[in-house]
C-alpha cells in the first residue's frame, strides 16, 4: 500500500480522508496545513505540521500526496498546492469515490477528485485536479477545465465546457451546450441558460452577470 499526504485540514480533506479509508489504495500517513497545530489529528489522522517540510517528507519516502484543499468562490490556493506539490516530484493520483459513477468512454486525470453519487456520463473529460463534488451530474460530451470545482448537486447538460479555475456552486444547473469561461463564478442555485465570459460571475434563475 502506497503512502500519501494530505494538504489540507479541513472539511474537504475529511471527505477525502474517508474516500481513501473506504477505496484502500493509500496509508494516509499525515496532513500538512498552516491553519492546524501539529500534533492535533483530523479523523485520527495526525497534522504533521505545515507545507514547508513537504521537502522532507518526500525525502522520507512518501512519493504521493494529495489536494485536501476545496476551494470556496477561489481555486487559486488549490492550483497553487498542486503545482508545487507536481515540481517537488510527488505524484497526485485521482481519487474517485466507489459510489460514483463514470462511464468508460470518459477521462479523468490526474489529480481529479470523483465524490460519492458523482455521475459522470460518456465522453467527458474531467481535466486535473478539479473537484465533481457529491451528487454531481455531468452529461455527454462535456469537458472541465484544470483546477475547476463543480460543488454538490451541480447537474451540467450535454456539450458543456467549462474553463479553468472556475466555480460552479452548489445545485446550479447549466443548460446542455453552454460554454463557460476561465476563472468564471456560477452562484449556487443558478440556472445558467447563456454563455459566461471569462473572469465572469453570474447568479440567479436564469443567471445574470453581477458586480462586486
Amino acid at each position: 500500500m502506497q503512502k500519501i499526504i494530505i494538504l489540507g485540514g479541513g472539511g474537504h480533506a475529511k471527505v477525502l480522508i474517508a474516500l481513501i479509508k473506504i477505496k484502500g489504495d493509500f496509508e494516509i500517513v499525515g496532513i500538512l496545513d498552516i491553519k492546524l497545530e501539529k500534533g492535533t489529528k483530523v479523523l485520527d489522522i495526525p497534522v504533521l505540521g505545515e507545507d514547508n517540510i513537504l521537502v522532507d517528507i518526500f525525502n522520507d519516502g512518501v512519493k504521493m500526496a494529495c489536494i485536501g484543499v476545496g476551494g470556496v468562490k477561489d481555486n487559486n490556493m488549490r492550483s497553487r498546492l498542486f503545482d508545487t506539490t507536481k515540481n517537488m516530484g510527488l505524484e497526485i493520483p485521482s481519487l474517485i469515490h466507489p459510489n460514483s459513477f463514470i462511464s468508460r468512454e470518459s477521462v479523468v486525470t490526474e489529480g481529479a477528485q470523483v465524490m460519492a453519487g458523482a455521475i459522470i456520463q460518456t465522453d467527458t473529460f474531467i481535466d486535473e485536479n478539479s473537484i465533481i463534488n457529491t451528487g454531481a451530474i455531468i452529461e455527454h460530451d462535456c469537458a472541465v477545465g484544470k483546477h475547476t470545482h463543480i460543488c454538490p448537486g451541480v447537474v451540467i447538460g450535454g456539450e458543456v465546457a467549462i474553463g479553468d479555475n472556475s466555480f460552479i456552486g452548489a445545485g446550479a444547473t447549466i443548460i446542455q451546450g453552454v460554454k463557460i469561461g476561465i476563472d468564471a463564478f456560477v452562484a449556487a442555485g443558478s440556472v445558467v441558460t447563456n454563455n459566461v465570459l471569462d473572469n465572469s460571475k453570474v447568479m440567479g434563475v436564469p443567471a445574470r452577470e453581477i458586480n462586486d
